[in-house]
């Protein structure tokens, strides 16, 4: 297998990876893990990955299509960044549910939903 095989393979497992996993992680996952990897482009490249990957009206299938050319440019730019890509497509996204059960501090003794974790990013109200 030749290196643009390897590469564009890495920028759809990428673009797929990320697009699901903005989907399970939600908004701090998105822009924790794009600053992390993309951390050589520019704070305008990353914003513009995280506005993909904030799109709600997009399937996770539109959002992958759409990060494709912005993963590829990124590693134009940047071919050192091709490894950590590829370490993202093998391990895939990590996704962590919660559930609590008993008596305690949640409304009727249970709490089912999402926990969001939002370190360092904007409080929300």
């Amino acid at each position: 297998m030749d290196l643009p095989v390897v590469v564009g393979e890495v920028v759809s497992g990428s673009a797929i990876a990320l697009a699901t996993g903005a989907v399970t992680g939600g908004t701090a996952w998105v822009s924790t893990k794009v600053r992390e990897l993309l951390r050589r482009g520019t704070r305008d490249e990353q914003d513009a990955v995280i506005a993909v990957l904030d799109d709600q009206e997009a399937t996770p299938e539109e959002r992958a299509e759409r990060l494709a050319p912005l993963i590829q440019a990124h590693f134009d730019a940047h071919p050192d960044a091709i490894r950590e890509f590829m370490a993202l497509t093998m391990t895939g996204t990590t996704v962590y549910n919660q559930q609590n059960t008993g008596n305690g501090v949640f409304i009727g003794g249970d709490h089912h939903g999402n926990l969001t974790i939002n370190h360092g990013g904007e409080p929300r109200v």
